[in-house]
């Protein structure tokens, strides 16, 4: 299968960055890239013209990276606690996404999107987690996000830590 040189116009993800020649099947060119108007045929005119884009675009993405690392900076300390219902052992009915952080934080005055969010697995329990939010390799923190039982469910919760022990402690003296 024959592989067709385009121009990219845009970065994009894991295909290349503005400016760059790359090599893409001719389905991905002709139903996505040339479509959308993501990438041009590498002509020397157009090959001149985005060259000056991709100056415009790297000074762009320099100063939006200033800004992330000035937000990661920031985001050094930061808790989200959010509330939710659980059952008497601390598990969550569901859990906790990406998105639902990514809201708290902007509710906190941070531009953080969803994609930015790496989660340690599942937070389906009432506790503590650490949650990465990452916009680039070098450019990481973790956030504390602590998933707290609303009221009706801190209180069954509470409820059979008391029977627990309770039993544990007549379980001692029947010995």
């Amino acid at each position: 299968m024959a592989s067709r040189k385009l121009l990219l116009k845009e970065s994009i993800k894991n295909v290349g960055r503005v400016g760059d020649v790359v090599e893409v099947s001719p389905g991905y060119a002709r139903n996505y890239l040339l479509p959308q108007d993501l990438a041009v045929e590498p002509t020397p005119g157009n090959l001149k013209k985005i060259e000056e884009r991709k100056k415009e675009i790297e000074k762009i993405e320099r100063e939006a990276r200033e800004q992330q690392a000035a937000l990661i900076k920031r985001l050094e300390g930061v808790e989200v606690t959010l509330e939710r219902r659980a059952n008497d052992q601390g598990h969550l009915f569901g859990s906790v996404s990406a998105t639902e952080i990514a809201k708290a934080l902007q509710g906190q005055g941070f531009n953080i999107e969803p994609d930015d969010i790496n989660l340690p697995g599942k937070l389906d329990r009432i506790e503590k987690y650490n949650v990465q939010v990452k916009f680039a390799d070098d450019l990481a923190t973790d956030v504390k996000v602590w998933v707290a039982p609303d009221p009706e469910s801190k209180a069954s919760m509470d409820a059979a830590a008391k029977v627990r022990s309770e039993d544990a402690a007549k379980s001692t003296h029947e010995e």
